[in-house]
């Protein structure tokens, strides 16, 4: 049953699925997760109520379907508006300096990666890729690029620190309270 649940669970949507774990994991009051994500207090209790109807309709085997709930959709884009210029400025800071082309069909954490990628420098991302999609190891990564294994060792503990720089998932942006940054500003 736990299973079922944690699955159900991971099926909700990011800021519904964000604000119930906050709730019911972190044991933050609506009061305090409202706070800490400058939301109303109307939007948590809606993100709540949602989570567990949705919860209780995969559980049933029913179709969870979201609720289109006044306090929720313009909280939810609200998020999304924040995290997205957080996620620029950060990107703007790798030197990434052309604005994201964020589109409302794509995922914001995918678009977020590739603009990360592309802060890379290409032999390093070249090789990255090479290891990450092709699957190749370092011997071989050094082969096909006509350069030493020490090399290529060197390039994947640059791709392995340059991702501690790396804007974070918009799920770990809300729970970790990265928002708290944007609270005194």
């Amino acid at each position: 049953m736990r299973a079922a649940y944690d699955a159900a669970v991971a099926r909700l949507p990011v800021v519904t699925r964000a604000i119930f774990l906050m709730h019911r994991v972190d044991d933050l009051s609506y009061a305090e997760i409202a706070h800490r994500l400058s939301i109303s207090d109307s939007a948590v209790q809606a993100c709540v109520a949602e989570a567990l109807g949705m919860i209780a309709a995969i559980l049933d085997g029913g179709v969870s379907k979201r609720w289109r709930n006044t306090d929720i959709a313009p909280a939810e884009s609200d998020l999304r508006r924040r995290y997205r210029a957080s996620c620029q400025e950060r990107l703007r800071a790798l030197g990434h300096s052309e604005p994201l082309a964020w589109d409302s069909g794509c995922d914001d954490d995918l678009i977020v990666n590739i603009a990360f990628l592309q802060t890379l420098p290409a032999p390093v991302l070249e090789t990255f890729l090479l290891s990450r999609v092709d699957g190749l190891n370092y011997r071989q990564i050094a082969k096909r690029m006509w350069t030493l294994p020490f090399v290529v060792r060197r390039r994947m503990l640059y791709v392995v620190r340059s991702l501690d720089r790396q804007p974070m998932t918009f799920e770990q942006w809300l729970r970790a309270g990265a928002l708290a940054k944007d609270l005194t500003t």
